[in-house]
């Protein structure tokens, strides 16, 4: 067979041809010729997924050294969605991307994407890195500014992977080169950032937000495009002014700037049809859009903006949700040499105040439910120390907490004995969900599917504000669904109630709410919940979420027999769409399912699902997000044989 009659082959079959005896040498001749536009980005791939990876190697670094820009992004954005490469073919093809980055006779696209595809194959291979390293440090600011532009963001992507002086330095010298100016910056803002989250002490925290803040400011004044920037500034300015003590009665209009701010950036991240990027460590663009829209409505809904409580909640917040956006910004990716995920690597700062502002937001809910009871006599008190805290925290001073303990821990302490595990054991269920965020992309999936499905609504794909609302309410509940798929009961034994098998009595709907309830009052949406909500379509719906002019429900069921996600829609669905009939048309669905699956439960991304239903000849079609909870669940240990599918029968996906 003549060896392009193969590479013809190979691109039109798409599967893995019998090579034959075909020299390697012919073969990367071959596929240097083929090497161009979506083609050659095909063939690409189609190689590196051959099972002979000893004669393809070749041919794989011949494309690389040959593929145009078209075919050179493509591949790079393949590699970032998770595309896997031998390890027999990394060294060549690692080097054959960074030499094609370095060459100065190709185009500034080319070079670039080639660039970007060094980074994805350095971040799990160590030797691969120093390279590239050396290569960001050997860039020259004579070279092609808007390649010099990109060059800067893989810098800025490494810099927060593996701080260094001389590379923080090289992208001080990019800086100053015209068109690469506003990225260098903006890396360099996020670097200075990332070292004021993380400081012991105010002084530091001061200095290292000054110099972010800084930066962001040359970014902006560079081109009027930084958006980012500018949000970063205006937060920034609001954190140095609090850290400062200068906690005046303009809070309300730096609310309103930080508020506007983000919602324009998240105009500006707007959601698109291709599939994310999750392997890459350059961004996570839907995570990072829903936590600025999260920071913009939860500063909306501080009521109380005048006083010095307000700034304290203010900046937390603040600090939370900029610790959240830089970890979906700048999150870190490894993989084994067999594909699977063998680290994952964020900041040290995503975690300990992220944590700790978290839980003492939970025990404060607590003691609000228990003020007034015989086992919590020192309410006032124990509010104080709280809060008292939570201003540590938020001024990076150092808590009063024997070393080695939390201040959350100190201040439980405080509480009876008897009420200690109770408030430990809902901190803890919170932790193993902040947990699971930084370690399962499989929760970026199911988010993602759900955008993508939700786009097509009226207004959800009309309104930007109708959408950053409803994003922020859709993380959250997602998070309420996987912290229950994982949480156990000697974690929490709030959870006890998936684990009922008791057929003569079951749980009911109200342990879901209650559940749900007590979640939500740890969470991002507390200012802008109410339960048991009254006067929305004639009726009273479980949980009710209001900000500005919108509106939306959850409704919460329980259900025995089997049905797919679509069934349960069509039965509970036309109750959760009649709340809406006056305001958006989204809604959600949560229904405890309590058909017995052998103890086991589906897979997460079988659990959440976006459906579209009309109800009284509505000429408006209503999305309802419906999630399923699992109930009548054996540990893992217990699941037994009979929850196996059988070999090879078709499964509905949303069964």
């Amino acid at each position: 067979m003549a060896t392009s009659d193969l590479i013809r082959r190979l691109l039109d079959d798409g599967d893995a041809q019998d090579l034959g005896d075909i020299p390697v040498d012919e073969l990367a001749a071959a596929a240097a010729d083929h090497a161009a536009e979506v083609r050659g980005a095909r063939l690409f791939v189609i190689l590196a997924e051959h099972p002979r990876a000893e004669a393809t190697t070749k041919a794989l670094v011949a494309v690389a050294e040959n593929a145009d820009v078209l075919a050179m992004m493509e591949i790079a954005s393949w590699l970032g969605r998770g595309g896997q490469v031998s390890r027999t073919h990394r060294q060549g093809l690692g080097r054959a991307f960074l030499e094609r980055a370095a060459d100065r006779s190709a185009d500034y696209g080319t070079r670039s994407q080639a660039l970007k595809a060094a980074m994805i194959m350095a971040q799990s291979e160590r030797s691969l890195l120093r390279r590239l390293q050396a290569d960001l440090l050997d860039l020259d600011p004579s070279d092609d500014g808007i390649y010099l532009r990109h060059a800067a963001r893989v810098a800025g992507a490494v810099l927060a992977h593996e701080p260094a002086e001389d590379l923080r330095h090289k992208l001080t010298e990019l800086a100053d080169v015209e068109d690469a100016e506003d990225e260098a910056a903006v890396e360099l803002g996020l670097d200075a950032l990332r070292t004021g989250l993380g400081a012991t002490t105010t002084e530091t925290a001061l200095d290292a937000f000054g110099r972010a803040r800084g930066w962001f400011a040359r970014a902006e004044d560079a081109t009027e495009t930084r958006l980012d920037a500018r949000l970063y500034r205006n937060c920034l300015d609001m954190l140095v002014a609090f850290q400062e003590g200068r906690t005046g009665e303009d809070l309300p209009d730096r609310i309103d700037t930080v508020t506007r701010s983000a919602f324009e950036y998240t105009a500006y991240l707007t959601v698109n049809d291709r599939e994310p990027e999750t392997s890459s460590w350059l961004t996570a663009k839907d995570l990072e859009r829903i936590h600025w829209t999260s920071l913009a409505l939860r500063l909306g809904a501080v009521t109380d903006k005048i006083s010095r409580s307000a700034w304290l909640k203010v900046a937390a917040v603040m600090e939370e949700e900029l610790l959240s956006v830089y970890a979906a910004s700048r999150t870190m990716f490894r993989r084994g040499s067999d594909g699977g995920l063998e680290q994952v690597v964020r900041p040290m700062i995503v975690g300990a105040m992220q944590r700790e502002l978290r839980s003492l937001d939970i025990l404060e809910h607590w003691i609000e439910e228990n003020t007034g009871s015989a086992y919590l006599p020192e309410a006032r008190s124990l509010g104080d120390l709280v809060g008292q805290a939570r201003e540590d925290l938020v001024t990076h001073r150092p808590s009063g907490a024997a070393d080695g303990s939390s201040p959350t821990a100190a201040i439980i302490e405080h509480l009876p004995a008897q009420v200690r595990e109770t408030v430990s054991a809902r901190i803890e269920a919170d932790a193993v969900i902040l947990y699971d965020e930084n370690v399962s992309r499989t929760v970026d999936e199911v988010l993602g599917t759900a955008l993508a499905a939700l786009a097509g609504n009226v207004d959800y794909g009309g309104r930007e504000d109708v959408r950053s609302f409803f994003d922020v309410l859709l993380l959250e509940v997602t998070r309420f669904v996987v912290s229950r798929y994982n949480l156990s009961k000697a974690t929490y034994p709030g959870v006890a109630y998936l684990f009922n098998r008791d057929a003569d009595n079951p749980p009911l709907e109200a342990d879901l709410q209650h559940d749900f309830v007590n979640f939500l009052m740890g969470s991002r949406l507390a200012e802008i919940c109410r339960p048991e909500a009254r006067d929305l379509g004639g009726g009273r719906v479980d949980v009710l979420f209001t900000y500005r002019w919108m509106k939306t429900t959850s409704e919460l069921k329980r259900s025995f027999p089997k049905l797919t996600l679509s069934d349960l829609v069509d039965r509970y669905g036309p109750q959760a769409i009649s709340y809406q009939g006056t305001n958006i048309a989204l809604s959600m669905l949560m229904v405890l399912d309590l058909h017995d699956r052998a103890g086991a439960q589906p897979d997460i991304r079988d659990q959440i699902g976006v459906h579209h239903r009309t109800v009284a000849d509505s000429s408006v079609e209503t999305a309802v997000v419906l999630f399923r909870v699992q109930g009548k669940r054996h540990t893992p240990s217990d699941v037994p044989e009979a929850a196996l599918t059988p070999s090879g029968a078709s499964q509905a996906r949303d069964e």
